[in-house]
């Protein structure tokens, strides 16, 4: 089967096309950007397909980073996967972006807990922390920065994404360093495909995760005034 991953969700547009049967990312193309994703993501997807030497058809599995990340940017990824899944007979799987920032470290031979944060602005972060064995200490969460910073700074960490220095400005006095700092710009795009291979489309839905409301809001209506015209 052939996978074609998605992401649009932070600071890069990028995409990749896997091979099961053999286990080969046969592509992965990836661009930082900070804006245009909805542009530059559909010539980036037949850039990454002409690569891989296959058609963007013959893929029948679309996996797309869900959030957190940018409110309009995340759903790039998301649309483009769905449509592309349902123009083909496929299926459209979605996954956390702080999961597969996260992935690498617990992954690892000597695998800590590990802090997968993005700066949220406003003394904020969306964080999501996961013990070594895997394990839940709190999930993905728009939470303050010095509050993320207090649950990590507990424990050996590794702290990885975009908000690196959003905590480490606010770590706590005294407490021992990260074990590793990683701040990445975005996840890795051919992990995104190998995770979204073996995910089960049943729980992986792809649809967006949104942590907080959107930022901008509906301009408020004049007021009516009634009576006659001046």
């Amino acid at each position: 089967m052939l996978v074609l991953a998605l992401d649009t969700a932070l600071g890069a547009c990028s995409a990749a096309v896997l091979d099961t049967a053999s286990g080969r990312v046969l592509a992965a193309l990836s661009e930082p950007m900070a804006r245009g994703h909805a542009e530059r993501l559909i010539p980036l997807v037949a850039e990454t397909c002409a690569q891989a030497g296959v058609a963007p058809g013959a893929c029948l599995r679309f996996v797309a980073t869900t959030g957190p990340g940018s409110f309009t940017g995340l759903r790039v990824a998301v649309a483009a996967a769905r449509a592309m899944a349902l123009a083909t007979g496929g299926e459209a799987v979605g996954l956390s972006t702080l999961a597969v920032l996260a992935e690498p470290h617990l992954a690892a031979a000597e695998p800590l807990a590990v802090l997968a944060v993005i700066d949220a602005r406003y003394g904020h972060v969306y964080a999501a922390l996961t013990a070594a064995d895997r394990s839940e200490i709190f999930p993905p969460s728009y939470v303050a920065v010095a509050e993320a910073a207090r649950r990590a700074a507990a424990m050996p960490v590794a702290i990885v994404g975009p908000g690196v220095e959003a905590v480490l400005a606010a770590w706590p006095e005294g407490a021992s360093a990260p074990v590793i700092l990683d701040g990445r710009a975005a996840p890795d795009i051919g992990l995104l495909a190998r995770l979204g291979a073996a995910v089960d489309a049943a729980s992986a839905p792809c649809r967006p995760l949104y942590l907080k409301a959107v930022d901008a809001k509906p301009q408020a209506a004049p007021p009516v005034i009634s009576g006659p015209p001046p």
